[in-house]
């Protein structure tokens, strides 16, 4: 009775065995991308401040000067949140030069940057504008970004699911049959990332010439979200 019983439980692994054998060999698996355009509703920069002096303790003085000066103008001027300027990087170091083979201090070196995010874009030309009126600032790696790019990220995966579920029976209906559930999902990358501007877009604050009042021009571009998968599709009749 053991016997028959042991040959029974064999009989039904193998059974369950070839059925999920014959189930995963009918499938195919697809690749599936999708990329939405949206225009973008906030910047973000760096800004950095940077001064040479005798003394260390001057230096620093000289950029905190700076950089309270512009942060003030950022938070009575567009109310922008103290939360939306971090300090990014910070550096004090002795500088010094070569004569005679020979290394010589001529100062100390204070460098400051601090990120700004403008949450209003169409406010992004005034204010470079405005805090360039305070001198010896650089600004840099501007880019443009969503509010809203976490939802536009959800949609891009939800499209690039159907974009692999056309491509599946596209292959599937080449052999009479189409594709069922979704067995599987596997992202591969996707991309809901800022646009990063070149720097030649400040040059109003590098060419500041007082006998010209003219504004900062500042065209904005789109930028995209996209989402890109492998899905795995049962092929059913």
């Amino acid at each position: 009775m053991k016997h028959f019983c042991l040959i029974l439980l064999v009989l039904s692994l193998l059974f369950t065995s070839c059925s999920t054998l014959d189930k995963s060999e009918r499938t195919i698996m697809v690749s599936g991308r999708a990329e939405i355009e949206v225009q973008p509703d906030m910047a973000t920069f760096s800004l950095s401040v940077t001064e040479r002096a005798d003394t260390t303790k001057e230096a620093q003085e000289s950029v905190n000067i700076k950089i309270s000066k512009v942060i003030d103008i950022l938070m009575s001027e567009y109310i922008i949140d103290r939360n939306d300027i971090k300090t990014t990087y910070m550096n004090i170091s002795p500088e010094y030069s070569w004569q005679d083979g020979k290394q010589n201090l001529i100062g100390q070196k204070a460098n400051q940057s601090v990120e700004i995010t403008v949450r209003d874009i169409s406010t992004l030309s005034s204010v470079f504008d405005s805090i360039t009126q305070v001198s010896g600032i650089s600004i840099s790696n501007i880019s443009l970004d969503s509010t809203q790019r976490a939802s536009y990220l959800s949609q891009a995966r939800k499209e690039a699911v159907e974009n692999a579920r056309e491509r599946a029976n596209d292959y599937a209906t080449s052999q009479g049959l189409r594709a069922g559930d979704v067995i599987n999902i596997t992202e591969k990358s996707f991309d809901s990332t800022s646009v990063r501007i070149g720097n030649a877009v400040m040059a109003k604050a590098m060419m500041l010439d007082e006998s010209v009042n003219a504004s900062t021009e500042y065209y904005f571009s789109s930028i995209k979200v996209s989402s890109e998968i492998d899905g795995v599709f049962e092929l059913i009749k």
